[in-house]
């Protein structure tokens, strides 16, 4: 009787344990056995490797949105104004600090 009180409470956990991970989308440990196992099988050699990737690669890269003309010239625009002025604040606070050093120092 005690056995089968505890082989139940198993049986619970391990259905909570299912349901937890159906819940946070986590594969249980069968499953993601059987998925390296796949795995394992379906990396073949580097070179078919490599080759998957490239075709990985050039599909992901047909599916990017890709700025036009007018926004790249626009946002190229606001970086080199801003890197000017920065640089010229920063030429500033060099030069004034310079002459500052100069009159204490003497």
């Amino acid at each position: 009787m005690a056995k089968k009180k505890k082989t139940q409470g198993v049986d619970k956990a391990a259905a909570i344990e299912r349901k937890l991970n159906k819940m946070t989308k986590r594969p249980d440990k069968s499953k993601k056995a059987q998925l390296s196992k796949a795995a394992a099988a379906s990396q073949g050699n580097l070179w078919d490797r490599s080759l998957r990737f490239l075709r990985e690669v050039v599909q992901e890269l047909k599916r990017v949105t890709w700025p036009t003309r007018k926004q790249t010239l626009s946002t190229t625009g606001v970086v080199v104004a801003l890197v000017i002025l920065v640089s010229v604040f920063l030429g500033m606070v060099d030069f004034v600090l310079s002459r500052l050093i100069r009159l204490l120092i003497g």
